[in-house]
């Protein structure tokens, strides 16, 4: 877990709440191993959730395996982001830290002509279920908790000896299907998802090397796999919503989950899209800064044609779920979406949170307003940094628009 600096926590000592969060980062990963390293044992049997991880790490040549609980009940959540919502970040690492990352290496290549410890890890991504696995590692895994920006925390890892399934998996005959279909990765995505695959199980599946021309597939790292589904499913809902009628009332959705806050703005136009990411002082990577830190990346209507490297992943995350949105009203519209990580974020989850807290924003009721200006203001009121803030780096909000900038209002 990331932890302030260490003169500032000699002083603390995980009491005095000097780093001015909630909860000490030190002192929860110590309670987080007290309660986990009982379970680390080099023979582990317990039930995967279609859990997989590839590393990006010496690629083409990566640390590929499964995900392995030593427990049997209650594991479908643990990999399952559309289900986190409204859970405590603490509860999200716990179940996460149970996740024993079995690793192998493999070329990426070798998804072309799978057999073996790739081809039963397979079998597990395509379940829909939690499917028991027998797993013996090297040597018993020691306590370690893998975060990253972009993907879910992963637990202890260890190299795989033995490996084996102790029962059928229970495949989604779409799954079956499209994993042994000779077409683009592009089509195949877009095709589980309209048959409600969730998005985050089709992720696996591309970093699998299931999906795709059979002579092109490669394993995809995790963190690859995350952005490049929401970007291809947030282009394919943007063929269609650029051809939809504009939306005719300025909107204004929020919400709020495991210390980060969302406020989105739709307003009638042609698409646009800008995605504006503010850490707060105190918040993580931002100890010790007076101010607010704003950064954002945006895209016209004809679409951007670098990646979006300042917001990096959350830009695209949060795209999809706007585009859904949009695509399923049938509208098309400016959207902006602006989020701000508070303290209480003490440990990064990945970039489904942005996801998933976007679309149950859009999920609400909105609050309508007549003009931008009504909206702006509103907008205001629920964001906590300085909305000037968010008005030096943003490209939308500095657009001349009926004669005059958004900002005029202020």
């Amino acid at each position: 877990m990331h932890a302030p600096k260490s003169s500032l926590c000699t002083l603390c000592r995980g009491y005095k709440k000097l780093c001015k969060r909630e909860v000490c980062p030190i002192l929860e990963k110590k309670r987080i191993r007290e309660s986990i390293t009982p379970l680390m044992k080099k023979d582990i049997f317990g039930a995967s959730p279609s859990a997989f991880f590839v590393g990006d790490w010496n690629y083409p040549n990566v640390l590929v395996g499964p995900l392995v609980p030593p427990v049997h009940e209650g594991t479908d959540i643990f990999d399952l982001p559309e289900s986190w919502h409204g859970k405590e970040l603490d509860e999200i690492i716990r179940f996460r830290s149970l996740l024993v990352r079995s690793k192998e290496f493999l070329k990426v290549t070798d998804a072309k002509n799978p057999n073996g410890y790739l081809e039963k890890s397979q079998e597990i991504v395509m379940s829909k279920k939690p499917i028991d696995v027998e797993l013996t590692l090297k040597k018993a895994p020691h306590f370690s908790l893998e975060f990253s920006q972009f993907s879910p925390p992963t637990g202890p890892s260890g190299f795989v000896e033995a490996f084996k399934i102790t029962e059928n998996p229970k495949v989604p005959r779409t799954i079956d299907k499209i994993s042994s279909d000779d077409i683009k990765a592009s089509k195949g995505i877009s095709i589980l998802y309209d048959k409600d695959i969730e998005v985050s199980h089709i992720s696996k599946l591309l970093s699998a090397g299931l999906l795709g021309e059979e002579k092109k597939r490669k394993l995809v790292p995790t963190r690859w796999s995350i952005t490049a589904t929401d970007d291809t499913l947030s282009k394919s809902h943007l063929k269609k919503v650029k051809t939809y009628p504009e939306i005719n009332k300025f909107q204004v959705y929020y919400d709020e989950d495991v210390g980060n806050r969302f406020v989105v703005i739709l307003l009638p136009s042609m698409w646009s899209y800008e995605f504006l990411e503010c850490w707060l002082p105190g918040s993580l990577f931002l100890d010790t800064a007076l101010s607010p830190s704003v950064i954002s990346d945006y895209e016209p209507f004809q679409g951007r044609k670098q990646y979006a490297s300042l917001t990096a992943g959350a830009y695209y995350a949060a795209r999809f779920s706007v585009t859904e949105h949009l695509f399923e009203k049938r509208r098309q519209a400016q959207a902006l979406v602006f989020m701000e990580v508070y303290p209480t974020y003490h440990t990064p989850i990945g970039v489904w949170r942005v996801r998933e807290i976007t679309r149950t924003a859009l999920e609400k009721k909105p609050e309508y307003f007549d003009t931008e200006e009504e909206a702006l203001k509103r907008a205001s009121k629920l964001l906590t940094a300085p909305f000037e803030k968010y008005r030096e780096k943003s490209k939308l909000l500095s657009f001349k628009h009926k004669q005059k900038t958004l900002f005029d209002w202020i």
